[in-house]
C-alpha cells in the first residue's frame, strides 16, 4: 500500500472537467453520473465509488458508477458496505496510530494482490476484473469521506494518472462532501430491484437461479458466481440454463435488456 499525505500541500490550480455543471447538480441524482463523466475525462477510471464512514457504524454509500450499462459498481459497493469494509487497507489511515488519528487529506494506492482477505478480494475486485485502486480520504469531525478510483486488470493507473487524481483531491472531496450533506439519497440497491423484477416476471424462479441471474446482470463472472454461491462452475451453468428457459430467453444480453427495460418486463408479466 502506498500512502500520500495531501493535506499540507500548497493549493493547486487543478480543476475538474465540467466543474460548472457539477456544481449545478450537487445534491441531485445527476451528480454521480456527471462526476464520473468528469473524472473519466481526467483520468479514465473504470469504477468510481464514494463512502462516508463514522466510527464502527456501517459506512454509507454516497455514489457508485462504472463504465458500461450494467451497474456493477452498485453491487460491489453494497457487498463492501455489508460485509467487507472493515478489511479495507485504507482504514489504517483513519484508525488511531501511536495515540493519534490521521486527520486531513490522504491519497492511498492499493492493488487486489495486497488484500489478504480472500472473500473481500474476490467479491470486490477479482470477480469484476478490478485490480488497481487509488483512494482519496479526508477525516473531519469524526467522519471520514473516501472516494475510490478503480481500473480493470491490465490497465493500472500511470504515475501521471495518479498525480492528476491527487491534484484534484481537495476540490473533488469538497464537492462529494457537499453532495452528501445536501441529502442525496444513497446509491440505489440495484440488486434488490433486479431480484424483485425477475421474481415478478417469473414467480416460479427458484432462489438459486434468481441469485445467478442477478449476479449476471451485475456483471459478475461465472467464476465469481461460483465462488459467491460456493458451488461448482458447472452448477452455475445449469442454474443459468434453467433460468433462461423459465424467462423465455437464450442469452445474457436478453437477460440484461429484460431487467433494464421496465416496459418489456411489464409486457412479459401481462402476457404470461
Amino acid at each position: 500500500m502506498e500512502t500520500y499525505q495531501l493535506a499540507d500541500q500548497p493549493g493547486s490550480s487543478a480543476t475538474l472537467p465540467g466543474l460548472a455543471q457539477l456544481i449545478d447538480v450537487v445534491g441531485d441524482d445527476a451528480f454521480a453520473p456527471s462526476l464520473f463523466k468528469s473524472m473519466f475525462s481526467l483520468t479514465k477510471p473504470d469504477h468510481l465509488t464514494a463512502f462516508s464512514f463514522a466510527g464502527d457504524a456501517e459506512p454509507r454509500v454516497i455514489l457508485a458508477e462504472n463504465i458500461g450499462r450494467r451497474p456493477v459498481a452498485h453491487e460491489i459497493a453494497r457487498q463492501y458496505r455489508k460485509d467487507y469494509w472493515r478489511h479495507d487497507l485504507a482504514n489504517q489511515l483513519t484508525l488511531p496510530l501511536e495515540g493519534r488519528r490521521l486527520d486531513g487529506c490522504w491519497g492511498v494506492r492499493t492493488s487486489a494482490a495486497e488484500i489478504d482477505h480472500t472473500n473481500y478480494r474476490t467479491h470486490c475486485y477479482t470477480s469484476a476484473g478490478l485490480e488497481d485502486r487509488i483512494s482519496l480520504s479526508e477525516a473531519r469531525n469524526g467522519r471520514t469521506l473516501r472516494v475510490n478510483f478503480y481500473r480493470y486488470r491490465g490497465k493500472a493507473f500511470s504515475s501521471e494518472d495518479a498525480a492528476r487524481i491527487f491534484d484534484s483531491a481537495k476540490l473533488l472531496l469538497a464537492l462529494v462532501r457537499r453532495h452528501d450533506q445536501e441529502g442525496s439519497a444513497p446509491a440505489q440497491d440495484f440488486s434488490d430491484q433486479c431480484r424483485m423484477r425477475l421474481a415478478a416476471i417469473a414467480p416460479s424462479l427458484p432462489a438459486r437461479e434468481l441469485d445467478v441471474c442477478v449476479s449476471i446482470v451485475n456483471g459478475v463472472t461465472s467464476e465469481g458466481i461460483a465462488l459467491a454461491l460456493n458451488v461448482s462452475i458447472n452448477t452455475v451453468f445449469t442454474y443459468r440454463k434453467r433460468a433462461y428457459a423459465r424467462l423465455g430467453i437464450s442469452s445474457q444480453n436478453e437477460l440484461v435488456r429484460l431487467v433494464l427495460n421496465k416496459n418489456a418486463a411489464l409486457r412479459r408479466m401481462l402476457h404470461s
